[in-house]
């Protein structure tokens, strides 16, 4: 049956490369009129209610953001996490008045209901809590280094489970390979617009 439903999705759902889904980014934005915040909260809406029906019973979320859309998609999973109730860590990898666009918006939005990021990464992630990579998205280009390849490592060596947002960080989006070190993920949300 497992192999049965492989094979049936593999068939069923097409796969883009990482510029193929740029393209439909900026055509829903400039083309369909949807502005990229609009498709941000849709995303983290999506990747939300996805971690809620995996792990029901975890009201504690750690997010790690880092300094393009992708950390922006994980400060809106923060800032509904928050309105939801959870208790709710985040750690900027990037310095938030760095961000830029859309990923800087979400921030605000986050910042204004409350939020708050610390920018360096605890020692111990706490237990019972799950934890939402929103570091790296589709665009990484070369091995991951620095605070980054640090903050993965953290991640896979902390036997906590993980929300991938878009792509677990340090993979290609073209061949799926590991750029270095890589997230490994219980679950991963992808968007398309």
């Amino acid at each position: 049956m497992q192999a049965t439903l492989a094979a049936y999705l593999a068939a069923s759902i097409p796969l883009y490369r990482a510029e193929q889904v740029r393209r439909l980014d900026r055509y829903a934005i400039d083309t369909l009129g949807i502005a990229g915040l609009a498709l941000m909260q849709r995303a983290g809406a999506a990747a939300f209610g996805a971690l809620r029906e995996r792990w029901p019973e975890v009201r504690s979320l750690c997010v790690l953001c880092g300094a393009g859309n992708n950390g922006g998609d994980g400060y809106v999973v923060a800032r509904l996490a928050r309105q939801a109730g959870f208790r709710v860590s985040v750690y900027a990898l990037a310095a938030p008045e760095r961000l830029k666009g859309d990923a800087l918006s979400a921030y605000r939005l986050y910042r204004d209901d409350g939020g708050v990021a610390a920018s360096a990464l605890p020692e111990r992630f706490e237990p019972d809590t799950v934890l939402v990579d929103g570091l790296l998205g589709t665009g990484l280009d070369r091995p991951v280094e620095g605070a980054y390849a640090q903050a993965i490592a953290a991640i896979n060596e902390s036997g906590r489970p993980v929300l991938a947002l878009d792509i677990p960080s340090g993979l290609c989006a073209d061949s799926g390979a590991p750029l270095g070190r890589a997230v490994r993920a219980q679950l991963t949300v992808t968007f398309m617009p």
